[in-house]
Protein backbone atom coordinates (compact mmCIF):
# COMPACT_ATOMS: atom_id res chain seq x y z
CA UNK A 1 0.00 0.00 0.00
CA UNK A 2 1.29 3.57 -0.94
CA UNK A 3 0.58 7.19 -1.76
CA UNK A 4 -3.33 6.71 -0.33
CA UNK A 5 -2.61 9.40 2.46
CA UNK A 6 0.18 11.57 1.57
CA UNK A 7 -2.19 13.65 -1.00
CA UNK A 8 -3.92 16.81 0.02
CA UNK A 9 -7.60 17.48 -1.54
CA UNK A 10 -7.62 20.89 -0.18
CA UNK A 11 -6.37 23.67 1.33
CA UNK A 12 -7.34 24.84 5.09
CA UNK A 13 -9.24 27.77 3.75
CA UNK A 14 -10.97 25.34 0.77
CA UNK A 15 -12.09 23.13 3.92
CA UNK A 16 -13.69 26.41 5.66
CA UNK A 17 -15.18 27.65 2.99
CA UNK A 18 -16.88 24.12 2.31
CA UNK A 19 -17.79 23.06 5.76
CA UNK A 20 -19.59 26.30 6.72
CA UNK A 21 -21.94 25.94 4.03
CA UNK A 22 -24.78 25.31 6.25
CA UNK A 23 -27.36 26.42 4.33
CA UNK A 24 -26.84 24.12 2.23
CA UNK A 25 -26.20 21.09 5.09
CA UNK A 26 -27.26 21.58 8.49
CA UNK A 27 -25.74 17.97 9.06
CA UNK A 28 -21.96 19.52 8.52
CA UNK A 29 -19.93 20.62 11.61
CA UNK A 30 -18.00 24.08 11.11
CA UNK A 31 -13.97 23.57 11.27
CA UNK A 32 -12.47 24.22 14.79
CA UNK A 33 -10.69 27.01 15.65
CA UNK A 34 -7.33 26.93 13.47
CA UNK A 35 -4.91 28.11 16.49
CA UNK A 36 -7.09 25.85 19.49
CA UNK A 37 -6.08 23.11 17.30
CA UNK A 38 -2.74 24.21 16.71
CA UNK A 39 -1.62 24.58 20.59
CA UNK A 40 -3.39 21.00 20.79
CA UNK A 41 -1.45 19.67 18.29
CA UNK A 42 1.90 21.23 19.39
CA UNK A 43 1.13 19.74 22.88
CA UNK A 44 1.10 16.24 21.85
CA UNK A 45 3.62 16.22 19.47
CA UNK A 46 6.13 18.01 22.46
CA UNK A 47 4.81 15.08 24.38
CA UNK A 48 5.52 12.43 22.59
CA UNK A 49 9.36 13.59 21.36
CA UNK A 50 9.65 14.30 25.20
CA UNK A 51 8.67 10.66 25.80
CA UNK A 52 9.91 8.57 23.04
CA UNK A 53 13.69 7.83 22.10
CA UNK A 54 14.35 5.93 18.57
CA UNK A 55 16.59 3.47 16.56
CA UNK A 56 17.86 4.45 12.92
CA UNK A 57 18.94 1.61 10.84
CA UNK A 58 20.07 2.12 7.24
CA UNK A 59 18.01 -0.56 5.47
CA UNK A 60 15.96 -0.86 2.41
CA UNK A 61 12.62 -1.56 4.39
CA UNK A 62 11.52 1.84 5.13
CA UNK A 63 9.48 -0.01 8.07
CA UNK A 64 12.41 -0.95 9.58
CA UNK A 65 13.91 2.43 9.25
CA UNK A 66 13.33 4.12 12.45
CA UNK A 67 11.90 2.57 15.09
CA UNK A 68 10.26 4.41 18.25
CA UNK A 69 10.19 2.99 21.87
CA UNK A 70 9.38 5.21 25.08
CA UNK A 71 12.45 6.25 27.32
CA UNK A 72 13.62 4.90 30.40
CA UNK A 73 16.10 5.96 33.07
CA UNK A 74 19.14 4.99 30.59
CA UNK A 75 18.05 6.45 27.01
CA UNK A 76 17.50 10.24 26.27
CA UNK A 77 14.65 11.42 24.37
CA UNK A 78 13.94 12.53 21.00
CA UNK A 79 13.54 16.76 22.52
CA UNK A 80 16.91 16.07 23.83
CA UNK A 81 17.95 14.91 20.82
CA UNK A 82 20.82 17.74 18.62
CA UNK A 83 19.24 16.33 15.57
CA UNK A 84 15.76 17.86 16.51
CA UNK A 85 15.14 20.29 14.27
CA UNK A 86 11.91 23.05 13.79
CA UNK A 87 10.56 24.42 10.92
CA UNK A 88 8.14 27.87 11.66
CA UNK A 89 4.95 27.81 8.68
CA UNK A 90 2.21 29.68 8.62
CA UNK A 91 -1.24 28.73 7.75
CA UNK A 92 -4.19 30.74 6.78
CA UNK A 93 -7.47 30.40 9.08
CA UNK A 94 -10.91 30.75 8.50
CA UNK A 95 -10.45 34.68 9.09
CA UNK A 96 -7.48 34.73 6.86
CA UNK A 97 -5.31 35.49 9.55
CA UNK A 98 -1.67 33.66 9.16
CA UNK A 99 -1.20 31.17 12.53
CA UNK A 100 2.22 29.61 12.78
CA UNK A 101 2.87 26.40 12.97
CA UNK A 102 5.63 24.26 13.84
CA UNK A 103 6.99 21.42 12.41
CA UNK A 104 9.49 19.06 14.37
CA UNK A 105 12.02 16.95 12.36
CA UNK A 106 15.09 14.54 12.36
CA UNK A 107 17.73 14.17 9.51
CA UNK A 108 18.74 11.08 10.38
CA UNK A 109 21.05 10.71 6.93
CA UNK A 110 21.77 13.55 4.83
CA UNK A 111 21.83 12.07 1.51
CA UNK A 112 24.38 12.34 -0.99
CA UNK A 113 22.80 13.62 -4.38
CA UNK A 114 20.58 16.81 -5.42
CA UNK A 115 18.86 19.00 -3.15
CA UNK A 116 14.63 18.93 -3.39
CA UNK A 117 12.27 21.89 -3.66
CA UNK A 118 8.89 21.83 -2.62
CA UNK A 119 8.32 21.84 -6.17
CA UNK A 120 9.82 18.76 -7.64
CA UNK A 121 9.05 15.20 -8.76
CA UNK A 122 10.82 12.69 -6.15
CA UNK A 123 10.77 9.08 -5.77
CA UNK A 124 10.45 8.15 -1.91
CA UNK A 125 9.80 5.05 0.20
CA UNK A 126 8.03 6.56 3.18
CA UNK A 127 5.70 5.13 6.30
CA UNK A 128 3.42 6.93 7.52
CA UNK A 129 1.61 6.87 11.59
CA UNK A 130 0.12 8.65 13.87
CA UNK A 131 1.14 9.15 17.43
CA UNK A 132 -0.01 6.21 18.91
CA UNK A 133 2.48 4.90 15.83
CA UNK A 134 -0.09 2.79 14.11
CA UNK A 135 0.57 2.73 10.36
CA UNK A 136 -1.63 4.51 8.07
CA UNK A 137 0.64 4.23 5.29
CA UNK A 138 3.71 2.93 3.77
CA UNK A 139 5.56 1.90 0.84
CA UNK A 140 6.30 -1.55 0.55
CA UNK A 141 7.94 -2.15 -2.99
CA UNK A 142 9.86 0.08 -5.49
CA UNK A 143 7.77 1.21 -8.67
CA UNK A 144 7.49 3.79 -10.68
CA UNK A 145 3.94 4.43 -8.63
CA UNK A 146 6.36 5.60 -6.42
CA UNK A 147 7.38 9.06 -8.17
CA UNK A 148 5.16 11.65 -6.48
CA UNK A 149 4.45 15.28 -7.58
CA UNK A 150 5.01 17.16 -4.45
CA UNK A 151 3.05 20.09 -5.62
CA UNK A 152 0.87 18.96 -8.01
CA UNK A 153 -1.66 20.94 -10.23
CA UNK A 154 -3.46 23.24 -8.47
CA UNK A 155 -6.02 23.94 -10.96
CA UNK A 156 -6.99 21.11 -12.10
CA UNK A 157 -5.95 18.79 -8.84
CA UNK A 158 -4.34 16.10 -10.74
CA UNK A 159 -2.35 15.15 -10.12
CA UNK A 160 -2.77 16.46 -6.63
CA UNK A 161 0.09 17.57 -4.50
CA UNK A 162 0.96 16.45 -0.75
CA UNK A 163 -0.09 17.72 1.93
CA UNK A 164 2.08 20.68 3.13
CA UNK A 165 4.01 19.13 5.68
CA UNK A 166 4.98 16.02 3.82
CA UNK A 167 6.82 18.34 0.95
CA UNK A 168 8.22 20.89 3.16
CA UNK A 169 9.62 17.77 5.04
CA UNK A 170 11.03 16.22 2.25
CA UNK A 171 12.54 19.64 1.10
CA UNK A 172 15.11 19.39 3.51
CA UNK A 173 16.56 16.28 2.37
CA UNK A 174 19.07 15.20 -0.20
CA UNK A 175 18.56 12.53 -2.85
CA UNK A 176 20.48 9.26 -3.60
CA UNK A 177 23.80 10.13 -5.38
CA UNK A 178 23.41 6.11 -6.70
CA UNK A 179 19.93 6.34 -7.86
CA UNK A 180 17.70 3.97 -8.93
CA UNK A 181 19.08 1.02 -11.09
CA UNK A 182 16.54 -1.69 -13.05
CA UNK A 183 17.09 -5.38 -11.69
CA UNK A 184 17.15 -8.00 -14.54
CA UNK A 185 13.72 -8.87 -13.70
CA UNK A 186 12.13 -5.34 -14.30
CA UNK A 187 12.04 -4.34 -11.03
CA UNK A 188 13.87 -1.44 -9.33
CA UNK A 189 15.98 -1.19 -6.77
CA UNK A 190 16.40 1.45 -4.40
CA UNK A 191 20.07 2.07 -2.80
CA UNK A 192 20.12 3.26 0.69
CA UNK A 193 22.48 6.37 0.62
CA UNK A 194 19.62 8.68 0.21
CA UNK A 195 18.38 11.40 2.64
CA UNK A 196 16.22 9.92 5.33
CA UNK A 197 14.03 11.99 7.90
CA UNK A 198 11.04 11.92 10.40
CA UNK A 199 8.66 14.29 10.14
CA UNK A 200 6.31 15.67 12.89
CA UNK A 201 3.53 17.41 11.66
CA UNK A 202 0.81 19.11 12.85
CA UNK A 203 -2.79 18.88 11.41
CA UNK A 204 -2.76 22.74 10.29
CA UNK A 205 -0.28 21.04 7.97
CA UNK A 206 -1.87 17.93 7.22
CA UNK A 207 -5.79 17.02 6.66
CA UNK A 208 -6.73 19.33 9.92
CA UNK A 209 -11.13 18.11 9.68
CA UNK A 210 -10.77 16.01 6.55
CA UNK A 211 -10.58 12.29 8.26
CA UNK A 212 -9.48 9.71 6.42
CA UNK A 213 -10.27 6.01 7.10
CA UNK A 214 -7.42 5.43 9.33
CA UNK A 215 -6.60 9.51 10.48
CA UNK A 216 -9.05 11.06 12.70
CA UNK A 217 -9.84 14.61 12.21
CA UNK A 218 -7.23 17.02 13.38
CA UNK A 219 -4.68 14.15 13.52
CA UNK A 220 -0.74 14.68 13.77
CA UNK A 221 1.01 12.70 12.05
CA UNK A 222 4.56 11.38 11.91
CA UNK A 223 6.32 10.68 8.49
CA UNK A 224 9.48 8.36 7.97
CA UNK A 225 10.77 9.37 4.10
CA UNK A 226 13.99 8.01 2.48
CA UNK A 227 14.20 10.12 -0.17
CA UNK A 228 15.92 8.24 -3.19
CA UNK A 229 15.81 10.79 -6.28
CA UNK A 230 14.25 14.06 -7.31
CA UNK A 231 13.80 15.83 -10.89
CA UNK A 232 13.66 19.28 -11.21
CA UNK A 233 9.86 19.45 -12.24
CA UNK A 234 8.91 21.76 -15.15
CA UNK A 235 4.90 22.07 -14.90
CA UNK A 236 4.41 23.39 -18.31
CA UNK A 237 7.56 22.37 -20.20
CA UNK A 238 8.72 26.00 -20.65
CA UNK A 239 12.03 25.44 -20.18
CA UNK A 240 11.62 27.00 -16.58
CA UNK A 241 11.76 24.82 -13.45
CA UNK A 242 8.39 24.98 -11.68
CA UNK A 243 10.54 26.19 -8.47
CA UNK A 244 11.04 29.24 -10.51
CA UNK A 245 7.53 30.16 -10.88
CA UNK A 246 6.32 30.32 -7.73
CA UNK A 247 6.80 32.21 -4.27
CA UNK A 248 7.60 30.73 -1.08
CA UNK A 249 8.30 32.95 1.50
CA UNK A 250 10.26 32.51 4.64
CA UNK A 251 7.20 31.21 6.50
CA UNK A 252 6.25 28.65 3.64
CA UNK A 253 3.62 30.61 2.47
CA UNK A 254 3.08 30.27 -1.39
CA UNK A 255 1.54 32.27 -3.84
CA UNK A 256 1.15 31.49 -7.65
CA UNK A 257 2.15 33.95 -10.05
CA UNK A 258 -0.25 34.85 -13.17
CA UNK A 259 1.59 36.89 -15.97
CA UNK A 260 -2.10 37.06 -17.99
CA UNK A 261 -4.27 38.04 -14.90
CA UNK A 262 -4.95 40.87 -16.30
CA UNK A 263 -5.84 39.29 -19.91
CA UNK A 264 -7.10 35.83 -19.08
CA UNK A 265 -10.37 35.40 -17.63
CA UNK A 266 -9.72 32.31 -16.16
CA UNK A 267 -6.78 31.53 -13.66
CA UNK A 268 -3.48 29.66 -14.57
CA UNK A 269 -1.01 30.46 -12.78
CA UNK A 270 2.69 30.81 -14.55
CA UNK A 271 4.19 27.43 -13.33
CA UNK A 272 1.32 26.00 -15.44
CA UNK A 273 1.36 27.94 -18.47
CA UNK A 274 3.67 28.01 -21.12
CA UNK A 275 3.44 31.09 -22.24
CA UNK A 276 4.23 32.47 -19.36
CA UNK A 277 8.25 32.75 -18.62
Amino acid sequence: MMNKFIFTISTIGLLFAVSCKKNENSNITPPRDVTEVRNENNQSIETFLKTHTYTFSATTAISETVTFATTSSTTASIFNDSKLKRLELDVYDANNTLVRHTLYYLILQEGTGTTTTIADSVYVNYKGQLLDLSVFDETTTQSTSNWIDLIGNIVTNKPSGTIRGFREGVAQLRASATGLTNNSDGTLNAPTDGGVGVFFIPSGLGYFNNSQAKIPAYSPLIFTVRLIATRRADHDHDGKPSINEIVRNEYGVVTYPDCDANKDTSYLPDYLDADCK
